[in-house]
């Protein structure tokens, strides 16, 4: 090894080390205020109970999770909303008698509770891993997810009012406690959020938490030194320097241990319901956050598994619920920290902080905390759903904005009222009616007419102008999302109200992501009830070996089917043709073979001028599935399909399928842009079946200008009038597909 290469290893083990440092300092703030947050039901008890289950999360929870994790800064620790609901827990939990919350072992019940909640939530977060539901989180609605935050935000505000009052935590706010208010605690609280929100705003690089934090606090020792009365606040307090052993859980074995679990199953089962599915979700949402930042990608199964396991660890040991904490990575990523080592040195230093600073947290001022918790406030705050209130202010009433709007007030004024749990239960339950409702409503994407977008086959003029009224009768469903038995009954519905005029139905399958037994019964079904009404069912988007397809094939459905909505749509035009003339006479029976002299190429001449040009044209017949010329081939000819069928192909992409661009009907000239710009052809052309094409050199075409003047002038008007039609076609196309 060269002798640079371990200074260059030293330095890197410095820069993560210290990059670690900061990091834990970072976050300290937040560590405080969040313990004091979930605990503060249990009044003067709380800040012990409250900083040394915030340490035991943030430093042994997360040294866990990081050894588990695989991402690339796997950062841990508590969050505001799973500190409120425990701290929800803690309340219901205070307010029983029985517990004694003012007594030691009352609180240390307390405590037993709330760890045995954690402790569930880590084993439920394990068995979503391993049920493959780590993805789920990602399928909550905005609006329920913005209704979370919101919530969540108000709920931080109001638990703060008492400590920037500086009234007993715990305090219920009522005019009876107004002449206890103090007011410089007040203005010391509210001028530490101020700063931090300065700092946050021109220096976003600085810690501003850790330095709003010191500022607070150095200006509420001045005014104690001096003797200012009143009073700037109260402080913490002495801590427990120990950390929690035995467990936490003891408690819950002593002799009253099972009455204590009988009477509290209840809340306790349902908070750890609420913390395995809030933190899987939040954790979720940062570490995808995390992945765009740093350009990395991670399991969503094994990060789950590793909180799950970092989860059972804090409750065993009294500690807040683990979740992905964005801060706290970001803050590790902008101090130099690159690689694992930062973030196992991060919550080593944070337990240090607590082992060894105890004397210096003990005089933290409460208000002070509560300053740095309002700005954790207004960061968890929603910006999705601000941008959506400014546009109904402004005048916006759509129905979607206005639905939007009214989800998030509705799980917003829920969480206040019956706090984060209910708030949490009726978000899960809107999204599963959200997630019903548009899978349904969405089923069917598009609808349209042939009419509107008829097949790509050019048909000779005649039985174009029999076609184009029948277009009418053909009807295309494009259906977008998962054909299930939530979903399966629009598509009955959607066929039932066809009109009389429908003669074929398309459905169109290529966004159909999957087929279950009761999409593929209800296919079958509505082939039925179309055939009992003399509508004939087609269905596009076959493709061989896509999941849709797969099942269809594997419960057994056989429909007539096509590869695109093109070729579909291109068998119901036929079938409404043979359908209005019988057995093919007269104008469609020329499709099948068209005398050159009736070509769009010859049109306009007379006998003389057609039999001069027919001795000038090479004839060629072409097998089924022959390729006459390949995309970019020099193009010097044009041909004329006298028999047969000639489709124009984009070249095969990654799955092997290929796009017609157009197929050409007897009668019908092709080929004639690269024989007059000289360019390559833009598409591959190959024969639908046995076909006869006439060929015309540019050298002929040439020749014929030359010794026919007037022929060849109206040869020219032809293929300028085809070239015309056209280009019409495909901007009558463009515009219907953009409608």
């Amino acid at each position: 090894m060269h002798p640079g290469d371990n200074g260059r290893a030293g330095l890197g083990w410095i820069r993560e080390t210290l990059a670690g440092c900061t990091s834990a300092l970072t976050v300290l703030p937040v560590l405080l205020t969040l313990g004091l947050l979930a605990f503060s039901a249990l009044g003067a008890q709380a800040p012990p109970v409250a900083l040394m289950s915030a340490f035991v999360t943030a430093s042994i929870g997360g040294l866990v999770h990081a050894m588990l994790s695989r991402t690339r800064l796997p950062s841990t620790g508590p969050t505001s909303a799973t500190a409120l609901t425990l701290a929800a827990l803690v309340t219901q939990l205070a307010a029983d008698p029985q517990l004694a919350p003012g007594t030691s072992a009352g609180v240390q019940a307390i405590v037993a509770l709330c760890g045995l909640a954690v402790l569930l939530s880590g084993l439920l977060q394990v068995a979503f891993a391993w049920a493959g539901l780590a993805r789920l989180s990602r399928m909550v609605p905005q609006p329920v997810l913005a209704g979370f935050m919101n919530g969540a935000a108000v709920l931080i505000v109001l638990a703060q009012l008492p400590l920037l009052l500086d009234l007993p935590l715990g305090t219920a706010l009522d005019l009876d406690h107004l002449p206890a208010v103090h007011p410089v605690a007040l203005v010391l609280g509210l001028g530490t959020a101020l700063l931090i929100w300065l700092l946050a705003r021109h220096w976003p690089r600085l810690p501003a938490a850790l330095l709003g934090m010191a500022a607070g606090t150095s200006v509420h020792a001045l005014w104690s030194s001096l003797g200012g009365t009143p009073t700037a606040g109260s402080t913490i307090g002495p801590l427990p320097l120990a950390w929690p052993w035995p467990p936490a859980l003891l408690p819950l074995f002593w002799p009253t241990g099972p009455e204590l679990l009988l009477a509290h199953a209840a809340p306790v089962a349902l908070t750890a319901l609420v913390l395995a599915s809030l933190g899987a979700l939040e954790s979720s949402l940062n570490v995808r956050a995390l992945d765009q930042l740093l350009n990395s990608r991670h399991d969503p199964r094994r990060e789950l598994l590793a909180l799950g396991f970092g989860n059972m660890v804090c409750g065993l040991l009294g500690g807040l619920p683990l979740a992905t904490l964005r801060m706290r990575a970001l803050a590790t990523w902008h101090a130099g920290g690159r690689g694992r080592v930062a973030v196992l040195v991060g919550p080593v230093v944070v337990g240090l902080l607590y082992l060894l600073g105890g004397p210096l947290l003990a005089l933290l001022p409460l208000p002070v905390l509560a300053g740095v918790m309002l700005m954790v406030a207004l960061g968890l705050a929603d910006r999705w759903s601000g941008h959506l209130l400014a546009r109904w202010w402004a005048g916006d009433r759509s129905r979607d904005l206005t639905l939007g709007l009214g989800v998030v007030a509705l799980v917003v004024g829920t969480t206040l009222w019956q706090g984060m749990a209910a708030g949490i239960g009726l978000g899960l339950l809107l999204s599963l009616l959200t997630f019903a409702v548009r899978m349904n409503r969405s089923l069917v994407h598009e609808r349209y007419t042939a009419a509107a977008r008829p097949s790509r086959r050019i048909y000779p003029a005649p039985v174009e102008t029999r076609l184009r009224p029948l277009r009418e009768g053909i009807e295309v469903f494009e259906l977008d999302g998962a054909l299930f038995f939530g979903s399966s009954d629009r598509l009955l519905d959607e066929a039932d109200a066809l009109g009389s005029h429908c003669r074929c139905l398309v459905l169109d399958l290529r966004r159909v992501s999957a087929v279950d037994e009761s999409g593929a019964v209800t296919l079958q079904q509505v082939q039925a009830r179309l055939k009992a009404r003399g509508i004939e069912l087609h269905l596009a988007g076959w493709v061989e070996g896509t999941a849709a397809v797969q099942s269809l094939h594997s419960f057994g459905l056989h429909l007539p089917h096509w590869p695109d909505a093109d070729r579909a749509i291109e068998a119901a035009e036929l079938r409404l043709l043979s359908e209005a003339v019988g057995e093919l006479p007269g104008d469609v029976r020329a499709m099948a073979d068209v005398p050159l002299a009736q070509s769009s190429l010859l049109a306009g001449l007379d006998a003389a001028q057609v039999a001069l040009v027919a001795t000038l044209l090479q004839p060629r017949q072409l097998a089924a599935g022959e390729m006459l010329f390949a995309e970019g081939e020099p193009g010097d000819r044009l041909y004329v399909v006298g028999q047969g069928s000639v489709s124009l192909l984009s070249l095969p992409d990654a799955h092997g399928r290929t796009q017609r661009y157009l197929s050409v009907s007897p009668g019908m000239m092709f080929g004639e842009t690269a024989m007059l710009d000289g360019g390559g052809r833009t598409a591959g052309a190959v024969a639908d079946a046995p076909t006869r094409v006439y060929v015309m050199t540019l050298h002929t075409l040439d020749e014929i200008g030359r010794t026919h003047p007037d022929v060849a002038i109206r040869l020219h008007r032809n293929i300028a009038l085809h070239l015309s039609q056209r280009l019409r076609g495909a901007a009558g196309a463009w515009r219907s597909s953009t409608r």
